[in-house]
């Protein structure tokens, strides 16, 4: 499996709001971590059963993080760095994870230190047809009303987010066809769920 990490700040890289919802309300952050029987909320958990029980450790007390976001896709494009694996197809798949801790929510040496380590942990010599990626990026906290900021209570106060930090977790299995792919990616993503989960943060 082959793991890496990175640091993605800049004006124009993606930003997360914690908790969010879309325009409209029809989207929004789910609390797992108080209610797991809201996964059946997640549309993406629903169709890919996976990736809903990598939610569901992910938000166990014992976790060090929360999930935000996540999205599974398939996509045929493969780039010229992806040659090594002989694949024809990758099954993709992200998650956005916000730190428990809220205190270390606002420190990048925190986040970068994690990343880095994790990565470094999660790579291996053996040559798998997984890959994966760390990515540290900026996160505008907002202020829950009447909770501890740790709660991931979706109901938020008017008061201006705070700036912060948040890690998205990227996940690919490489197969000459769909079905190969599929279950790269579910096993590559079983096993970095338990390592994610358990790594001391």
């Amino acid at each position: 499996m082959e793991f890496d990490w990175s640091v993605e700040l800049g004006p124009d890289d993606p930003a997360l709001e914690f908790p969010w919802s879309s325009p409209d309300g029809a989207q929004r952050y789910v609390d797992l971590l108080h209610r797991p029987d809201a996964l059946a909320e997640i549309s993406e958990a629903l169709q890919f059963p996976e990736l809903g029980e990598c939610l569901r450790r992910l938000n166990l007390e014992t976790s060090p993080w929360l999930t935000a976001k996540c999205d599974a896709w398939p996509d045929h494009d493969l780039g010229e760095a992806e040659a090594l694996f002989d694949a024809t197809v990758k099954f993709c798949s992200y998650v956005d994870l916000v730190a428990r801790d809220p205190d270390a929510r606002s420190s990048f040496d925190w986040h970068e230190s994690w990343a880095r380590a994790a990565a470094r942990h999660l790579d291996s010599d053996t040559e798998e047809p997984i890959a994966g990626e760390l990515i540290v990026r900026r996160c505008w906290y907002r202020p829950l009303a009447g909770s501890p900021p740790n709660l991931g209570n979706p109901t938020v106060s008017e008061e201006e987010p705070v700036a912060g930090f948040y890690v998205t977790l990227y996940l690919f299995g490489y197969g000459r066809d769909q079905s190969e792919a599929n279950a790269n990616w579910a096993d590559g993503l079983r096993r970095v769920t338990g390592m994610i989960a358990g790594l001391p943060a």
